[in-house]
């Protein structure tokens, strides 16, 4: 593990995966500045259980547009290494039009990505590794995520940008991936920077959303794959390639290692991609039967799974992780839905 003095850049801290990412990279003993868009965004993660432990270790530092060219200047000063999660999702305010996609998701993918490997190839000699979330959509073509051709993908697998139009808003967000991972790529073979970059790569991120205040926030994630089902809702089919947030977190910080080398992509996907969305359905009779008898849970959806097949075994030599189960999963993210008020 890289020095417990070593000082991270933390961006998305208050998101789904970068407040556990955050927290896991506390833990690990590395002091954290946590970047956020704004002071409400250092209120919520300050007042998180999670983090009182640790607010010694942790700073802040506000970027409240990551589109702009100076938007991480100030940030990455003094930073060893940089966890890069920002980045926009299908959770928008307002529905985007085929005609706004590149606007509203990939442009700022991309762009804000670029913008985080600029300003550390400018203003951070100290930073040695740059950790960025990808995602599994990254590295395949969309259709193929829902065709079941029994092709097997690790994390050698690239695929080529995708054409306008893109089909659908899941879609956007998939080419918006591709298009980022492309683009870092390109950028470390031609600018050849100071410091290494490492992707993660998850699946359908599962599990406690630990900022979350009331259970729509939950839903908002890809915690929706799990809990609609178990809550009435007709969803899918998707993939079956869950995985726990607390390792895809964990998998962030690993991948800072020194001695894990740099340019490589990891894969976070559990049950060795074997998921089947709707053995939510049992798992939750058996940890929560109450909340079955009483209706919380009416188990009167559906989630179809497509088998997507991933061989993640060196992702799992490399970074020594075992992934939680996708009873450890639903157990996590239920349990939360049970705690929380509507």
């Amino acid at each position: 593990m890289t020095a417990p003095t070593s000082l991270v850049l933390v961006t998305g801290a208050t998101g789904f995966i970068g407040y556990r990412t955050l927290i896991e990279a506390l833990k690990a003993g590395h002091r954290v500045r946590a970047a956020v868009r704004n002071e409400n965004g250092i209120q919520k993660i300050k007042a998180a259980s999670s983090t009182r432990p640790y607010l010694s270790q942790l700073e802040f530092t506000l970027v409240p547009d990551i589109l702009k060219e100076d938007a991480y200047y100030e940030a990455v000063k003094g930073v060893d290494s940089v966890i890069h999660l920002a980045s926009p999702t299908t959770n928008l305010p307002t529905t985007p039009t085929e005609e706004t996609y590149d606007e509203w998701l990939l442009q700022p993918a991309v762009r804000g990505t670029l913008n985080m490997l600029e300003a550390a190839s400018k203003y951070s000699p100290t930073t040695k590794r740059i950790v960025i979330t990808a995602s599994i959509v990254s590295i395949i073509e969309w259709p193929e995520m829902f065709m079941e051709t029994g092709s097997v993908f690790n994390e050698q697998s690239r695929t080529g940008p995708a054409s306008k139009p893109y089909g659908g808003l899941f879609a956007a967000y998939g080419a918006g991936k591709v298009a980022t991972l492309n683009a870092t790529e390109q950028y470390i073979r031609t600018q050849r920077p100071h410091f290494e970059v490492n992707h993660i790569g998850p699946g359908f991120v599962i599990g406690k959303n630990e900022l979350a205040t009331k259970r729509a926030d939950i839903l908002a994630s890809t915690n929706g794959a799990a809990l609609g089902p178990i809550l009435g809702s007709a969803a899918g089919p998707t993939p079956s390639t869950s995985v726990f947030v607390n390792d895809v977190a964990r998998m962030h910080v690993l991948a800072l290692d020194p001695k894990v080398a740099g340019g490589q992509l990891f894969l976070g996907v559990s049950e060795n991609s074997n998921t089947k969305w709707e053995d939510a359905f049992d798992i939750v009779k058996k940890q929560f039967p109450k909340a079955v008898e009483d209706g919380t849970f009416p188990l009167t959806g559906s989630n179809p799974t497509k088998r997507l097949i991933f061989d993640n075994g060196y992702t799992k030599k490399a970074l020594g992780v075992e992934f939680a189960s996708y009873e450890e999963q639903v157990k996590s993210v239920a349990g939360q839905y049970l705690e929380l008020k509507e």
